[in-house]
C-alpha cells in the first residue's frame, strides 16, 4: 500500500476502477451476445478508459507496474483497429459514392472487407475471457480501497492539478511540432490530448475548473482533429489497395483526388481554431509537474 497517496484521491479512483471493470465485463458480454457496430465502439470506449485508468496510477506512482496488464488490454483494443477503420470509413464514404459513380469497385472491396472483419472478430470476441483481467483489476480496487482509509491526509486537488498539468505540457510539445504538410504530427498531438482529457474526466472531481461543459468543448476539439486522422488513414487504406492491386487506379482517382481536399480542409478547419488549446490549460500547469515527484 502506498501510504502518502492522497485518501480522497485513493476513495474515487477505487470506485472509478470498480466501475470500469463492471462497465467492461458488460459491454464484453454484450458484444458477444449480439456482435453489432455500437457493441464494437462501446466495448472500444471502456477499454481505453481502463486503460486511461491504468496510465493515472502508474503516473500517480501507486503500486507496482501494471504493465503487463495494461499490454493485455491495449492489445485487446488495438484488435479491432481495421474494423473500426472500416466503419469509419463507410461513413466517410457514404455521400461521396453517388458523386463518384465510377467508385463503385471500390465500395464493393470495402464492403467485402468489413464482412470478412466482423466474420473474423466476432469469432474472436465470443472466445475472450474477462476472468483473470477482472480479478487484476478488483486487487487494484482493494488496494485503493485500503489507502483510501489508512493512508496519511495529503491534498488531493494540488495532485490532481499536477498531473493534469504535465499532461497539459506535453500537448504544448507536440502543438509546436505540428506542420501542415504531415498530418501525423496532428495526430500524435490528438493522442496526447485525448490522454489530457482523459485525465480530466477521471479526477474531475478534484478539479473545479474542469466541468461537463468544459470537458465537452474538449472532446470537440479532439473530433476536430480525429476527422484528419480519418481521412488519412482511409487514403492509407487507397494507396495500399493500390499497389496490392485489390483496386483499380482509374476507379479511385477522382475520389482520392477529394478525398485529399477533404483532408486539407479539415487540416484548415483545425489550424483556424488551434488557439482554442490554450482554454484548457489547467491551473499552475507550468510548475505542475513538480508536484508529482516530492
Amino acid at each position: 500500500m502506498n501510504e502518502t497517496f492522497p485518501p480522497k484521491l485513493a476513495s474515487h479512483l477505487t470506485e472509478s476502477v470498480r466501475s470500469a471493470r463492471h462497465r467492461y465485463r458488460k459491454r464484453l458480454a454484450r458484444c458477444q451476445n449480439k456482435f453489432s457496430e455500437k457493441a464494437v465502439h462501446d466495448l472500444r470506449i471502456d477499454t481505453r478508459r481502463i486503460l486511461a485508468l491504468l496510465d493515472l496510477l502508474e503516473a500517480l506512482r501507486f503500486g507496482r507496474s501494471h504493465a503487463k496488464l495494461r499490454k493485455t488490454f491495449k492489445k485487446r483494443l488495438d484488435a479491432f483497429d481495421d474494423l473500426r477503420d472500416t466503419h469509419v470509413q463507410r461513413v466517410l464514404l457514404k455521400p461521396l459514392w453517388e458523386k463518384f459513380p465510377e467508385a463503385k469497385e471500390f465500395k464493393k472491396h470495402l464492403r467485402k472487407s468489413e464482412k470478412r472483419l466482423e466474420c473474423e472478430m466476432s469469432h474472436d470476441i465470443k472466445r475472450a475471457k474477462c476472468g483473470r483481467l477482472n480479478r487484476c483489476l478488483k486487487k487494484i480496487e482493494n488496494s485503493l480501497r485500503q489507502c483510501a482509509v489508512n493512508a496519511v491526509n495529503r491534498e488531493s486537488t494540488r495532485q490532481s492539478q499536477a498531473l493534469l498539468g504535465a499532461a497539459f505540457r506535453r500537448v504544448l510539445v507536440l502543438r509546436r511540432q505540428i506542420r501542415r504538410s504531415k498530418p501525423a504530427t496532428i495526430h500524435r498531438m490528438r493522442v496526447a490530448f485525448k490522454r489530457f482529457r482523459y485525465t480530466a474526466e477521471l479526477l474531475q472531481p478534484f478539479l473545479p475548473d474542469f466541468t461537463v461543459q468544459r470537458l465537452q468543448r474538449m472532446k470537440d476539439f479532439q473530433d476536430a482533429a480525429g476527422d484528419i486522422q480519418d481521412v488519412a488513414v482511409l487514403l492509407e487504406r487507397i494507396d495500399k489497395d493500390l499497389k496490392h492491386e485489390d483496386i483499380s487506379a482509374a476507379c479511385v482517382n477522382n475520389l482520392r483526388k477529394e478525398l485529399q481536399r477533404c483532408e486539407q480542409r479539415a487540416i484548415d478547419a483545425l489550424m483556424e481554431r488551434i488557439h482554442e488549446l490554450m482554454e484548457f490549460e489547467p491551473k499552475d500547469s507550468t510548475s505542475a509537474g513538480s508536484e508529482l515527484h516530492t
